[in-house]
């Protein structure tokens, strides 16, 4: 009986390493983000109205 429940839990366990690679990858690539340099996510057009407003010149 004891060999029998052995060989049940060593093949769950194996079964759990087929697949756990695949997880850990999905994981990795959530906690990490994608691994893709995006520039448009990054591309700041210049400043803003209010930027403008405060550092604007009085008009001669």
């Amino acid at each position: 009986m004891r060999e029998d429940r052995s060989a049940a839990l060593f093949a769950r366990i194996g079964s759990y390493a087929s697949i756990m690679p695949g997880i850990l990858a999905r994981l990795w690539r959530f906690v990490i983000g994608p691994a893709v340099f995006r520039p448009a996510a990054h591309y700041m057009r210049g400043p803003g109205p209010k930027c403008r407003e405060k550092n604007e010149r009085p008009q001669a």
